[in-house]
């Protein structure tokens, strides 16, 4: 090729822009001088191997033919990324098919003085090879993945540093909520390497619990987090205001005292086995913190892109990859992708018309088209970077049908339709908690105005039920069993 593009530029795969760039490929003229080595190598043992055959050296034709198998014409590159050749193969192929695909020449563009290579004039060749040799060409074969070599993969990329095959189930694999409630229901917390989905009314909380999601990102692993960096996609502005910056400072604030604290409660704990009365001092405390662990440094590691409508939001969400390699490279690996909302844009573009050959055109195949793309793609980006990524949307009217399928009652819904709720791996709804019976001379039921229910509607390894959650100055928190215990006794003095 005349000129090398960068491969962040093409539509590839997460997981192909990844593996390569870990490897050095940063452009395609990296790739192609790695394949190079490798079509030289083939073309050398093609002649050796066609001459010897005409010697009747069997064992030379034979080894010759292997060469030419496309396969074994990927040493030089397979070794380069620590993958197998017909994995390295399909690496060349996505990207040959990526520049097509935009436009650009092909890594092995047509090379007519070779044409003749094969002994068949007008023959296309490519670099001196064969059509056979074409390492871009399609394998006749594709071989599954068994279970246990996925799980294998899973534990050697999430967890490099564990020799124990056993060792990563004890691993943090979820990022807390600080509500105990939320995060029994889930498992444990908001898993990495799913597509989660939270949706609900406006005010409900939606935003609320994503901020304490990414302060929580930032937790240290001795204290129960993740301890990694947070991105957020903010597409309705809630982030980028001065309101926003204000609320995620206090939940800073009062992360770094919930560690404080947890680390005051270990410190009194070892003297009690020690059987000393000493005083824990400040200095003591800090001793057990991270020194990095400080409000402001747990900002500086939440990043927030704000786009401004679906193009900016759809750019943003697919070079990504670069943005979280980035991060990785620098020992701050990204834990959780936040997007708030996926469905501001999209509902906007998708209710708008264009005018064609005279006759209004909708746009919602295209929307559920670039909606199912991108759920693909944000499920490979978590699944890849070992990361969570929860998406907000919204509610939606929904009209029902009766049994004659005539117009019934309505419904609220999750909104952006039926593929996109089929695409992500978990569903949440939040709504407001609605006792039996209020009473607001209470002030404890003054307390309920800011308790939230969430419910999983739809999970693939654990099941529906509902959680409660508060909102407090602090963040989200569990809520206290003494605010539902006047709750239930009136509930019952009602029965």
């Amino acid at each position: 090729m005349s000129s090398t593009i960068p491969l962040v530029t093409l539509p590839l795969r997460p997981s192909t822009l990844t593996a390569l760039i870990r490897s050095g490929f940063s452009t395609t003229g990296d790739v192609m001088n790695s394949c190079r080595k490798d079509l030289t190598s083939a073309a050398d043992a093609n002649q050796a191997g066609d001459g010897n055959a005409s010697k009747g050296d069997e064992h030379a034709s034979s080894n010759a033919t292997g060469t030419k198998d496309g396969n074994n014409s990927f040493g030089h590159f397979a070794e380069a990324i620590g993958c197998s050749s017909s994995q390295a193969a399909d690496y060349a192929h996505e990207i040959d098919n990526a520049l097509s695909s935009v436009g650009l020449p092909r890594l092995l563009t047509p090379n007519e003085n070779d044409a003749d290579i094969d002994g068949e004039s007008g023959g296309t060749a490519y670099h001196g090879t064969g059509s056979h040799n074409n390492i871009m060409a399609p394998h006749s074969s594709i071989f599954p993945a068994t279970a246990a070599s996925i799980l294998r993969s899973k534990a050697s990329s999430h967890f490099p540093t564990s020799n124990d095959n056993h060792n990563h189930t004890a691993a943090v694999r979820q990022i807390i909520s600080f509500s105990q409630s939320l995060d029994v229901l889930l498992g444990g917390g908001f898993a990495l390497s799913e597509l989660t989905e939270i949706s609900g009314l406006p005010g409900v909380g939606k935003t609320q619990l994503a901020m304490q999601l990414c302060v929580d990102s930032r937790l240290p692993a001795n204290y129960g987090g993740v301890e990694g960096h947070a991105v957020v996609i903010d597409a309705e502005g809630s982030w980028s205001c001065a309101a926003g910056g204000d609320r995620l400072w206090a939940m800073s604030t009062a992360l770094v005292d919930h560690v404080k604290s947890s680390a005051s409660r270990k410190l009194a704990a070892r003297r009690k086995r020690e059987g000393s009365v000493a005083s824990i001092s400040e200095d003591e405390i800090n001793s057990l913190l991270p020194t990095w662990l400080t409000a402001e440094s747990i900002l500086e590691g939440i990043h927030i892109f704000r786009v401004h409508d679906e193009a900016s939001q759809t750019c943003t969400l697919y070079n990504l990859p670069k943005f979280l390699l980035e991060l990785e490279q620098k020992g701050t690996p990204a834990k959780i992708v936040v997007i708030d909302s996926l469905a501001f844009h999209y509902r906007v573009a998708s209710s708008s018309s264009s005018i064609v050959n005279g006759s209004k055109k909708n746009n919602s195949l295209s929307t559920t088209h670039n909606l199912t793309r991108m759920a693909a793609f944000l499920i490979e980006i978590a699944s890849e970077f070992d990361l969570a990524v929860v998406a907000m949307n919204h509610l939606t009217t929904r009209i029902e049908k009766d049994g004659n399928n005539s117009q019934g009652g309505t419904k609220l819904v999750p909104a952006l339709g039926e593929s996109w709720a089929h695409s992500v791996t978990s569903r949440l709804m939040i709504d407001h908690y609605r006792p039996f019976h209020t009473d607001t001379s209470s002030s404890t039921d003054t307390h309920m105005d800011e308790v939230r229910t969430c419910t999983l509607i739809k999970s693939p390894h654990k099941p529906t039920g509902t959680a409660l959650f508060m909102i407090t100055d602090k963040g989200i928190r569990g809520v206290p069993p003494q605010m539902l215990q006047p709750q239930s006794a009136k509930r019952a003095r009602q029965h």
